[in-house]
C-alpha cells in the first residue's frame, strides 16, 4: 500500500462540491485583489473556517476533520492559480503599454490549456516530492501546520476551540484597527542617512509565523539575513560606493542564495536519490493512477507549449525548469512559509533567454511569458499543497483524498482563470499599472526578461549558496545552525518582516528552554495569523466591490467586536452552568 493511501477518509461528492465552489470564489477575488493590492492575504485559515462552516451546518450527516481538512485543501486552489495568472500575464499589458511592444494576450484556449498544463503537472509532481518533504524531512509547512490546529481545535471541543477563537477575533480587530490609523506604520527616519531602511508594521500573522518556523529558521537565518543585507551591506555600499543601489544588489544577492540552495539540494540530495524519489512515477504496476501520468502529462504539456508557438528548445527547458523549480518551491515553502512562484518562472525565462542568446538565436516575448507562467502556476501548486498535505499528515487524513479534490479543483479553476483575468483586463485596463492597480509582480516580470541589475552578484550569491549546500550533502553534516533558503529570504524582504519572525522566533526558544509544550503556543499562533489574514482579505474584498478603506474596516470592526461579545458572553455562561 502506497503512503497516499493510508489514513482516514475525507473524500465526498458534497466536500467535492463545497471545495470547487469556495475555490472559484478565491480565484475571483484574489485576482482582482492581487491586481489592487499588490499582494494576496493567503486564505488558508479562510478557507478551513469556511468549509468548517458550511459541513458543520448541513443537515442529515454529521462532518469530521478530515471531510473538512479535504474540502479546504480543494478551496485554497483558486487563490493559488490565481496568483500565477496575475502575477505573470498583465507584464504583456505591460510591455504594450508602456514599453510600445506590439504584444497582445495569447488567445484564451492557448492561456486554458498552459493553466491546465501547469497546475495539474505541478500537483503530480507534489506527489513523490511529498514522500521526501512532508514524511522524510518533515518540513515545518506553517500554513499547513495551522490549519490543522484549527481543524482539531473546531472539532474535539474543550476550551481549546475558545482560545483560537479569542486570539483570532482580537488579531482580526487589531489588523483593522492598525490599518486604518497606523497603516504604513513607522518608519525610523534616522536610520535613513545610513542607508537603513526599517518600517516597524506590527502583524501579528509574522510573530505567529516565526514562533512555528522556531529560532533556527526564523532567528538564525531570515533574521540574521535581513540584518546582513539591510543593517550592513547597504549602508556600507551607500558610503564605499554610492552609486550601487543597495537594495537591487541585495535583493538579488538574496535571491541569488535562494536559488543556489534550492539547486544544491536537488543536486546533492534529490539526483542521487532521483531513482527512489521519482521511480513510481515510471511503473504502472501498483502504482495509484494519479501517479503514472505525471511523466506523460509532462509530455503533453511540452506539445501543448510548442502548440502555443513557444519554440522546441525553449518548450524543453520549460519542461526541464518546472521539474527542478517545483522541488525547489516545496522546499522552500515547507522551510519558510513563502513560496515566490513568480521568481521561478522569471528565473526559468531568464536562463532560456541566455542559452538562446548564447546560440544565437531569436525568441519572442510572448514566448517567454508563456514559459514564466507555465513554470509559476506548477512552482505555485507544487509548493504550497505541501501545507494540505502536512495538515493530512497531523490529522491522518488519506493524501489521495487531498491530492483527487485538488485536481479537480485545479481543472476547473484553470479553465475559468484566464476569462477571469480576460473580464478584469477590459473593466479596469484604463487604471491598471497606477497606483490604483499597480499588480507589481506583473511589472516585475516584465522588467526582469530584460536580466538582472547586478547579474554577477546574482551569481555570487548562487554559487556560494550552491557549494556550501553540496558541501554539506557530501560531508553528511547536517547540522548547520541556519536556513540558507530562509537566509537569502531574509536578505531579499528586509528587516520588517525579518523583525516580527524574530520576536516569534525568541519566544519559541524561550518556551522550548522552559520545556514548555508548543502545542498551545501553535494554536495562539494559528489565532494570530488566522485572525489576521481573514481581516486583510475581508478589508480587501470590500474595497473590491466599491466600499472605501476607512468605512469598510468601520463596518468590520463593529461586526467582529459584535460576535466577540456574543460568543464570549455565551461561552461564560455556558461554563458557569457547567
Amino acid at each position: 500500500m502506497y503512503p497516499e493511501d493510508t489514513g482516514e477518509k475525507g473524500f465526498t461528492i458534497r466536500a467535492l462540491i463545497i471545495a470547487v465552489i469556495i475555490s472559484i470564489f478565491l480565484l475571483t477575488a484574489s485576482s482582482y485583489i492581487a491586481l489592487r493590492l499588490g499582494a494576496l492575504p493567503w486564505p488558508i485559515i479562510f478557507s478551513v473556517i469556511v468549509s468548517g462552516i458550511i459541513l458543520k451546518a448541513m443537515p442529515f450527516k454529521k462532518t469530521n476533520p478530515h471531510e473538512i481538512n479535504v474540502t479546504q485543501a480543494g478551496g485554497t486552489i483558486g487563490g493559488l492559480m490565481a496568483s500565477a495568472v496575475v502575477f505573470t500575464l498583465p507584464g504583456i499589458i505591460y510591455l504594450s503599454k508602456f514599453e510600445k511592444i506590439n504584444i497582445n494576450l495569447p488567445s484564451m484556449w492557448v492561456l486554458i490549456l498552459i493553466s491546465l498544463a501547469g497546475g495539474i503537472t505541478g500537483i503530480l509532481l507534489s506527489i513523490p516530492l511529498r514522500r521526501t518533504f512532508v514524511d522524510k524531512e518533515q518540513l515545518i509547512y506553517p500554513s499547513g501546520t495551522a490549519g490543522a490546529e484549527v481543524i482539531k481545535s473546531g472539532i474535539y471541543g474543550g476550551n481549546t476551540w475558545f482560545l483560537l477563537f479569542l486570539i483570532g477575533i482580537l488579531s482580526l480587530l487589531f489588523a483593522l484597527i492598525r490599518d486604518l490609523f497606523f497603516a504604513q506604520g513607522y518608519t525610523f527616519a534616522f536610520l535613513i542617512p545610513l542607508g537603513i531602511m526599517f518600517t516597524l508594521y506590527p502583524m501579528p500573522m509574522g510573530i505567529g509565523v516565526g514562533y512555528i518556523l522556531g529560532p533556527k529558521i526564523s532567528v538564525n537565518s531570515w533574521f540574521s539575513g535581513s540584518v546582513i543585507g539591510w543593517m550592513i551591506i547597504i549602508p556600507l555600499l551607500k558610503f564605499k560606493f554610492p552609486f550601487i543601489h543597495g537594495i537591487k544588489f541585495v535583493q538579488e544577492l538574496g535571491m541569488g542564495i535562494v536559488l543556489g540552495a534550492g539547486v544544491g539540494f536537488f543536486v546533492s540530495y534529490i539526483i542521487p536519490r532521483i531513482k527512489k524519489i521519482f521511480a513510481p512515477l515510471f511503473k504502472w504496476k501498483n502504482t495509484p493512477w494519479y501517479m503514472k501520468f505525471t511523466p506523460y502529462i509532462s509530455i503533453l504539456s511540452f506539445i501543448v507549449l510548442i502548440f502555443a508557438g513557444v519554440p522546441v528548445l525553449a518548450s524543453m527547458i520549460g519542461i526541464i525548469g518546472v521539474w527542478i523549480m517545483t522541488t525547489v518551491a516545496a522546499r522552500m515553502t515547507g522551510e519558510t512559509n513563502i513560496d515566490p512562484l513568480e521568481q521561478f518562472g522569471i528565473i526559468v525565462g531568464l536562463i532560456t533567454i541566455w542559452i538562446y542568446a548564447l546560440f544565437k538565436m531569436k525568441i519572442g516575448y510572448v514566448s517567454i511569458f508563456l514559459i514564466v507562467f507555465f513554470v509559476s502556476t506548477a512552482a505555485a501548486l507544487a509548493g504550497d499543497i505541501g501545507h494540505d498535505y502536512k495538515s493530512a499528515k497531523l490529522l491522518n487524513t488519506r493524501a489521495k483524498d487531498i491530492i483527487k479534490v485538488d485536481i479537480i479543483a485545479a481543472i476547473v479553476v484553470a479553465i475559468l482563470a484566464p476569462f477571469v483575468l480576460k473580464i478584469i483586463i477590459n473593466g479596469y485596463g484604463d487604471i491598471m499599472f497606477t497606483p490604483a492597480m499597480p499588480a507589481p509582480q506583473a511589472v516585475l516580470v516584465a522588467r526582469s526578461i530584460f536580466g538582472f541589475t547586478y547579474p554577477y552578484v546574482f551569481l555570487i550569491g548562487f554559487s556560494f549558496a550552491f557549494i556550501l549546500e553540496v558541501l554539506i550533502r557530501l560531508t553528511k553534516n547536517k547540522k548547520l545552525p541556519i536556513s540558507l533558503m530562509a537566509l537569502g529570504i531574509g536578505m531579499f524582504l528586509g528587516l520588517t518582516l525579518g523583525f516580527l519572525l524574530a520576536i516569534g522566533g525568541f519566544i519559541r526558544w524561550l518556551t522550548n528552554r522552559k520545556k514548555i509544550s508548543p502545542n498551545k503556543g501553535v494554536i495562539i499562533s494559528a489565532g494570530m495569523m488566522g485572525g489576521e489574514g481573514i481581516a486583510g482579505f475581508l478589508s480587501a474584498f470590500l474595497m473590491v466591490i466599491g466600499i472605501n478603506h476607512f468605512t469598510g474596516n468601520s463596518i468590520l470592526l463593529i461586526i467582529f467586536s459584535f460576535i466577540l461579545f456574543s460568543v464570549t458572553f455565551i461561552y461564560f455562561i455556558k461554563r458557569e452552568k457547567n
